[in-house]
């Protein structure tokens, strides 16, 4: 059954000599795996709509009862030139891209990658959409820290530190030496943002001078409680030190 849909290239590899296999988060099925016959050719037309996190129409042959579907054609929606211009908002892309294909949601998560890239597009600090979309993640994994109060006492002032094994603030008075990570106030204040926000409240977040280390602490509660191996990620933590240390 030929059928056209709307969908963002989430990863492409290499498949014989001159296919494809691509995987795709679409609108109305969800992840779809495509071969791309032809796709590697120096004139092939649907080479530049099929580049990961291209947003595209697409001709789908769906296979009942199939894992694998072909692809026909596709045109682009949107490109996100913007993107594929800048090294850093390229690897956070490709991280967002990949996340989305191991995380295997059930719940409706198209309009959620389509508003990062558009998001990532435009902005002038890659890392508050990085930042929102890590806490988003964690949330949808069901990991979401103890941000209102102390995750040990529940005692409410005094926060002092993170703890990445407990889950949650930690106060001055159950601070562990050498297992928590000791924060200033400002660092803390910004972690309770990400972990309360949504993408409706992005344009607050905008608004806030998040950075790397603010990534990294909500992603180390990701690589801590969700299970998942990200590829990806090595690539978007060098990228992000290099950019770090050319300012």
């Amino acid at each position: 059954m030929i059928e056209q849909i709307d969908a963002i290239i989430l990863d492409s590899k290499d498949y014989k000599e001159k296919d494809a296999l691509l995987s795709v988060l679409s609108l109305k099925y969800g992840i779809l795996h495509l071969v791309a016959r032809g796709i590697r050719k120096i004139n092939s037309k649907n080479a530049s709509a099929c580049l990961p996190f291209t947003y595209a129409k697409l001709m789908v042959d769906l296979k009942e009862q199939r894992s694998l579907h072909t692809l026909q054609s596709a045109v682009i929606l949107k490109s996100y030139r913007k993107i594929r211009e800048d090294l850093l908002k390229q690897s956070i892309a490709s991280y967002f891209c990949e996340m989305i294909e191991k995380s295997n949601f059930d719940e409706d998560v198209f309009s959620i990658l389509l508003e990062a890239l558009s998001c990532l597009q435009d902005t002038k600090n890659p890392f508050s959409v990085l930042c929102l979309f890590q806490s988003i993640m964690n949330r949808m994994h069901g990991i979401e820290p103890f941000v209102d109060g102390c995750v040990r006492c529940g005692g409410l002032h005094n926060i002092y530190a993170l703890s990445y094994r407990d889950g949650g603030f930690v106060c001055s008075s159950c601070y562990r030496q050498g297992i928590d990570s000791v924060q200033d106030k400002e660092r803390l204040k910004k972690f309770r943002i990400l972990c309360k926000a949504k993408w409706e409240h992005y344009e607050i977040i905008k608004e806030i001078p998040f950075d790397y280390d603010d990534f990294l602490h909500v992603y180390t509660y990701f690589e801590e409680y969700a299970g998942i191996g990200m590829k990806s990620i090595r690539f978007l933590k060098t990228i992000c030190e290099m950019e770090v240390k050319a300012k």
